[in-house]
Order: C-alpha cells, then sequence, then structure tokens
C-alpha cells in the first residue's frame, strides 16, 4: 500500500485533470467461440469489452457458441465471459484491426449450476458491490423524452417526471453525480439515449463524508454522442387548474466530440395560496388560542450554465455556473382569546403577522483531471459560491392585557468556497486504493436593522484528509470498502472559538451467493453541524411569548449507524429488506426555559439517542412498465423526550405503466408522526398520479393530479416542554385534490449517433461492471 505522507504530497503538487480515450473511426470486427470442458458448443454466454475500465460493447454467443462485436476502435482490451453456472474467463488483448480471439473454454462452477438464467431484458440485470448498487435501463427508458421519464423504471427511486425531482424510497434526496461529476442543472438537458446505467450508492465511501449530511449518491454513467455537432432540449410547461401554481422551463445542449455546452432555466411561482390555520398554546400563566387564514406566495427562478472539454487523452474538465433565487412572502390575519389562567380572566385577541423572505445563491464549479496511466489519476474540484437573503417580520397582537409590535429586518451574507483533491491508483486491475483532501473556507454575517446588536459574524475553516481501499474489482463472492477521514473543523461565533478533530469511517462488506442474491453489511459515521439559526444568539421570533435564539456554543452531533441487508434479483424481482441501527451523540436538540411567562427556545447538545430501523423495498418489472413499493419502522430511544411513543412508519409505493403513445407514473406515500426531543410532527399522506400522451413531432402533454388520498393537504405539530405547550394546524383549502395540466416539445439532431469513447468519472468503489445484452 502506498503510504499516506506520499500521496497527499503527490495530491498537493499536482493540478488535476481527466484522461479520456480518443475514438478512430475504423470498423473492426471482433469474434470468437465459448464452449465447455467437454468441447460443447455454449448458447447465452454473455461476452463483454472493457477498455480503460469502461464497459464499450458486447454480446451473448448463438447456439454455435460464437459471438462478434463490430464498431470497436483500436487499443487495449480486456474481454471477459461469464455465464451463470461457470467461472469467468477474462483475456486482454490489443486490437489492431479485425480478430478472431481464442478458443474460449468454461469451467463449472458447482455452486451456481442449478442457477443458469439468461435474460435479454436489461432491467433484470442488477450488479451489487461494496457499497452501491447499479441498474440497467431497458430500450423502452432510453427512447423517453427526458431522463427523468427514463428513471421512473429504477428501483429504489421515485421521480416526478412533471416537477422533476428525484427521491430515495427512502425519502432521502440523492446527490446527483453525471460519472461521478457534480454538474448541475444537467440531468434536465440530458438525452436519455446516452444514459448507460444508473448506480444508487448506499454507503458512500470516506471521500464524501466531509460534504454536511452527504447519506446517498445517484450516479449516472453515460456514453456520449460523438456526431460532429449534435443538439437536444427541451422546454415544458405546467400549470394548476384550481389554484395559482406551475413551472415552466427548458434547457439545450450543444457539442461534439470533444466539447459540450448546456443551459437550463426554470421559473415556479405559488402565489396566494391560502390556507386555514389553528394555534393553542400555554405559556406559564398565559393561555392562547387562535384561528385564522394564512396567505402564502412563492417564487423560484434557476438557471444553470455548464459544459465539458477533452483536451487530450489525459486531460479533462468541467465547469458549471449555478444561480438560484427564491422569494416569499407570508400574510396571517388570526382571532381568539387570551386567558391568565390564575386569575381567570379572558380577553378577545387579534393577531397580524407578515413576513418577506428574499433569496440568492450564486454557484461556481470547475472540475479537471489528469490521468497519468491507465490506473492512475488525480482529479481536483473547485468551488465558490456567494448567498445573500434578507428576512422582514412584524407581528401585531391586541387584547385587553397588552398591546404588542415587533419588527425583525434580518440580512444574512455569506462566502464560501471550497478545494477537493482526490488521487486513484487501480492497483493489479483488481483493487483500488482512493486518497485525498478537502479544504474549505466560509464567512457569514447576519445583521438584523431594528436592534442595536453588532453584526453576527460566522466563520468556519475545513480541513478533511481521507484514505480508502477496495476490491470491488476483484473476482470472487466477497467484496469490500474500507475508507477512513479524519475531520478537522476551526469555527468562530460571535467570539466563540472552537476546534473539533474527528475521525468518520465508512465500511461495507458484501457476500455474493450467487448472481442473484447476496448480503451486506456496513458501517458508517456522519457529522452533522449546527446550522446557522441554530447557533445564531439574536431573537428570529416576532412572536409576544416565545423567543428564539440560537447557541454560540454548540458542537456538531454524530451519528454511528450499523446496516443488515439482503438484496435479492431474480428474473423480474428485486427484493431488499434490511434492518439498521443507529447511535446519535451530542445530538442537538431545541429545548427551552420560562421567563416572566416567556418561553426562550434555544438548542443543546444532549446526551444521545439510538434509533432502531427496518423494513424493506421491492420492486417488479413488467413487460409494460414496473411496480415498487417500500415500508419502514423506526423506533427512538432518548431519555426525557416529552413524547413517550416515537414509533414511526413509513409507507410508499409507485407505478410505471405504458401502452403504445400513453403512459401513466403513480407514487402514494404516508409517514405516521415523528418526533424530536420536545416535538411531535404529522402530515397529510402524499399522492401523486401523471397521465402522460406522446403526440407526433416530439410533442407530449400530460394532466397531474396531487393529493387525491386523504382528506385534503394538512400539517399539525405540537410542542411541550417545562412550562410551556403548543399545537398548530395547517389546512390548505384548495388542494381537495389538485389537477393541473402541461405540455412539452423535446429536440434531438437527426444525424446517425456514434460514441464517444469516454472514461467514467465513477469512483472504485462505484465501480461498474455490468453486462451489455444484444
Amino acid at each position: 500500500m502506498i503510504p499516506m505522507k506520499r500521496i497527499l504530497s503527490l495530491i498537493s503538487a499536482i493540478v488535476c485533470s481527466l484522461s479520456l480515450l480518443h475514438a478512430q473511426t475504423t470498423a473492426i470486427t471482433v469474434s470468437g467461440n465459448v464452449k465447455d470442458k467437454d468441447k460443447s458448443p455454449l448458447q447465452g454466454c454473455t461476452v463483454y469489452f472493457i477498455q480503460a475500465d469502461t464497459l464499450v460493447g458486447g454480446s451473448i454467443t448463438d447456439k454455435k457458441g460464437d459471438f462478434s462485436v463490430k464498431g470497436l476502435q483500436a487499443g487495449d482490451y480486456v474481454c471477459r465471459v461469464s455465464m451463470v453456472g461457470f467461472k469467468k474467463i477474462e483475456h486482454p488483448f490489443k486490437l489492431t484491426g479485425s480478430v478472431r480471439l481464442p478458443q474460449f473454454t468454461l469451467q463449472e462452477d458447482a455452486t451456481q449450476l442449478k442457477e443458469v438464467t439468461v435474460t435479454g431484458d436489461k432491467r433484470n440485470i442488477v450488479h451489487s458491490s461494496a457499497g452501491s448498487t447499479t441498474f440497467f435501463l431497458s430500450e423502452h427508458a432510453k427512447k423517453a423524452k427526458t431522463a427523468y421519464d427514463a428513471l421512473l423504471e429504477v428501483p429504489k427511486l421515485v421521480v416526478n417526471p412533471i416537477e422533476r425531482n428525484i427521491k430515495l424510497l427512502t425519502g432521502e434526496s440523492p446527490i446527483i453525480l453525471i460519472d461521478g461529476v457534480n454538474r448541475p442543472g444537467y440531468i434536465n438537458v440530458m438525452n436519455p439515449e446516452i444514459i448507460e446505467s444508473v448506480e444508487i450508492i448506499d454507503v458512500p465511501d470516506a471521500r464524501y463524508l466531509g460534504e454536511e449530511g452527504v447519506t446517498a449518491i445517484l450516479n449516472i454513467h453515460l456514453k456520449r454522442v460523438a456526431t460532429p455537432t449534435y443538439v437536444n432540449g427541451n422546454i415544458y410547461a405546467n400549470h394548476a387548474l384550481t389554484y395559482r401554481y406551475g413551472v415552466t422551463g427548458g434547457g439545450a445542449e450543444l457539442g461534439n466530440a470533444k466539447s459540450s455546452l448546456y443551459l437550463n432555466l426554470q421559473s415556479f411561482y405559488f402565489s396566494d395560496t391560502k390556507s386555514n390555520e389553528y394555534s393553542e398554546s400555554q405559556s406559564g400563566d398565559i393561555r392562547r388560542k387562535f384561528s385564522g387564514e394564512q396567505l402564502y406566495s412563492a417564487n423560484s427562478y434557476y438557471a444553470a450554465l455548464g459544459g465539458d472539454r477533452i483536451f487530450s487523452d489525459k486531460n479533462y474538465a468541467a465547469f458549471a455556473l449555478k444561480y438560484i433565487s427564491n422569494p416569499s412572502d407570508t400574510e396571517s390575519h388570526r382571532q381568539g382569546n387570551v386567558e391568565y389562567a390564575s386569575e381567570q380572566k379572558q380577553s378577545d385577541a387579534t393577531v397580524y403577522n407578515q413576513s418577506d423572505n428574499k433569496y440568492h445563491l450564486a454557484t461556481a464549479y470547475l472540475y479537471y483531471k489528469h490521468s497519468f496511466s491507465k490506473h492512475q489519476s488525480l482529479e481536483a474540484t473547485g468551488n465558490y459560491s456567494y448567498s445573500y437573503s434578507g428576512s422582514i417580520g412584524e407581528q401585531q397582537e391586541h387584547n385587553d392585557f397588552y398591546q404588542y409590535h415587533n419588527l425583525i429586518d434580518y440580512i444574512n451574507d455569506r462566502h464560501y468556497g471550497k478545494l477537493d483533491l482526490d488521487y486513484t491508483n487501480l492497483i493489479q486491475g483488481k483493487y483500488s486504493l482512493t486518497a485525498g483532501s478537502n479544504t474549505s473556507y466560509s464567512s457569514t454575517n447576519i445583521d438584523d436593522k431594528e436592534d442595536c446588536f453588532p453584526v453576527y459574524n460566522y466563520k468556519k475553516w475545513q480541513e478533511y484528509l481521507y484514505v480508502g481501499f477496495n476490491n470491488n474489482r476483484s473476482g470472487g463472492k466477497f467484496f469490500y470498502l474500507l475508507s477512513i477521514g479524519m475531520d478537522m473543523l476551526f469555527t468562530e461565533a460571535d467570539g466563540v472559538k472552537n476546534h473539533y478533530i474527528d475521525v468518520l469511517p465508512s465500511v461495507a462488506l458484501i457476500y455474493k451467493f450467487n448472481q442473484k442474491h447476496n448480503l451486506n453489511l456496513s458501517y458508517r459515521r456522519h457529522r452533522y453541524s449546527p446550522t446557522l439559526s441554530m447557533l445564531n444568539p439574536r431573537n428570529t421570533s416576532t412572536d409576544s411569548l416565545l423567543i428564539n435564539q440560537g447557541n454560540p456554543y454548540l458542537r456538531p452531533s454524530f451519528q454511528d449507524q450499523v446496516r443488515l441487508s439482503y438484496k435479492l434479483s431474480y428474473k423480474s424481482l428485486f427484493l431488499e429488506p434490511y434492518i439498521s441501527y443507529s447511535y446519535s451523540s451530542k445530538l442537538i436538540n431545541a429545548v427551552g426555559t420560562l421567563k416572566d411567562n416567556i418561553y426562550i427556545q434555544s438548542y443543546r447538545n444532549l446526551l444521545c439517542a439510538n434509533f432502531l430501523n427496518a423494513g424493506t423495498s421491492a420492486n417488479y418489472n413488467l413487460p409494460f412498465g414496473n411496480i415498487g413499493m417500500s415500508a419502514y419502522y423506526e423506533r427512538r430511544y432518548q431519555k426525557g423526550m416529552t413524547f413517550a411513543n416515537a414509533d414511526l412508519w413509513n409507507f410508499n409505493m409507485n407505478a410505471y405503466l405504458y401502452y403504445k403513445q400513453v403512459s401513466l407514473s403513480l407514487n402514494m406515500g404516508y409517514t405516521t408522526a415523528s418526533y424530536g426531543y420536545t416535538t411531535k410532527s404529522e402530515g397529510t399522506p402524499y399522492s401523486n398520479a401523471n397521465l402522460s400522451w406522446n403526440l407526433p413531432k416530439n410533442w407530449r402533454v400530460y394532466v397531474m393530479g396531487q393529493y387525491f388520498v386523504g382528506t385534503g393537504m394538512w400539517s399539525k405539530s405540537w410542542v411541550k416542554d417545562e412550562g410551556y405547550t403548543s399545537y398548530k394546524a395547517n389546512y390548505l383549502t384548495d388542494r381537495i385534490p389538485t389537477f393541473s395540466i402541461g405540455a412539452s416539445y423535446t429536440f434531438k439532431n437527426k444525424v446517425q449517433n456514434k460514441w464517444r469513447q469516454k472514461k467514467q468519472f465513477n469512483n472504485d468503489d462505484r465501480e461498474l461492471q455490468g453486462i451489455g445484452v444484444k
């Protein structure tokens, strides 16, 4: 193993970039034959060709055991031949022209003889490695209008192709990478035809644990179109029928064999949404009850510009610029009463509340990779962002006991810079060593123009070092991923300085009984830093009986999780039951004290909490789509919780069905009450259905229905602490249910596509080892 100091020295001294293979134009045919030990031809063997760690072609043997692949370019290859029930064979060779490879003779594998299965449906090909699962798309999916439509058939994902969002069945929002690179907005213009595979990383290695809250990654592997010049893109619009809600957007990509440039724009509006509010609270001796109406409006504007460039066989770069603006405002009028419980005095009361919020974020990404050889590479990623937010809040209260008026006017600006260096070395073609560093610095200023306090300043410098090792490219039945990161944080909040040093390990083990089922065990540790609102000691509440202020002495909390899962991939069925245990230390909880009938809420690092989680997910591929479901149970154990019953259940069902030019996607989910140390919350069941009809000339129309299960859209929350209780309910009156209509237009160049041979940007813990099927 290469010493850690040597690797870090190499990383800090070299500017990184990416190497890619240039495709040659000569058409070449590679053929061969496969037999068993008795010299009998083997039909249905999978034959695939790997060049520079990238799957570039494949075939299946015919009844005579013959195979043939056309279109490979000159270069060095590995031909891999496999069949369930037999041991696989690999044959490295140099390709200069059409050639017939030497005879392949497969030896029986006694552990798999009874389980020989050959399938031509790529959806049924599932590759599991330590920490991740890779799925392949059907030909129907690759002909979809957008990448979101194509991803509807991927198990473990919940995709809304109309609203263009992706989540896991567990509710997590994964980081979306394209060939291992963060390319904001590119998925919106991506041509589904170039998607090679989809990788869901459940256990990210230590490389990603320096980021805040990275629990899952969706990595989309591509083949790139190599026409002299290609153009593809789409425009879309979706608007509600019963209230003022809609999304309009579009994007396009222009490229050739060496470069690409894309632009994506989107506008979202959510105007004058009415809801009925009801609240009860008791703060010391004062009881309050109010009901009324709230009016809410929000807009969102999104723009992303990006591209990439192959400079040489060893150098590759990509960039992206992103801008987001999210203005919103809320206004509510409530009537009720205020009561002094001890004196049994009561008065009618009115409350007026108004808030106006603005948020702007501008981000720039630059990625560069250099390949020293086919087995060693160095990557550098730079990231700078600037954000500005403003919040004006006002509340007026009138009753016979007191008159109250409060105004806050916060502005928040933040500068953030980050540099990642990542080194990868493939050893003996089987083992992967990774090491690197993440260095970041941020400075945030928060000022309330209405108070007399100085500007609140928060600075954070983070240095994160990691090393990892895995054998995901090796043969056999047992695979592992071992990685660990050292996390060093130095912070200064309102003059209070803190520094923390901790280790963040990530371990994933997988044992494959055969190609159909395997057992997975993982352990990982996450760090959760306090947010700025948790650290800011200024009051951010406009309520007369509630002060909400942060605690600059907060420390990060940590969660250690052990997860055991079993994965079954049998014909059209994918099934994954699991059980996990999590231990959270130094957990950040909202707690409060009572003073003069005013509840002062802040945050503290409490001792610990334990979480037990068990569930399952399943997906079944139909000839005309797929159906999936998931369910899990979570139990929280923590001393001092004010709500004793901390059980949580989650259910989710999704389906994607199509017939000729008509398709239907459906998703329904429900989560029972969730709990915090002093809180409880509930929400309405979620339901969404999209009916689409593909029209001639690349047009499509669709109808979307939401919240058709249950009694409309609502939310409820409770707080119970010493001397203080509250209950709030919010009912959206115009969503029982809601429907919207939309249309989209997709355009693609009609030049014959050729594949751009380009290295995958995947890390070794996410190695693509799928097979191509004709």
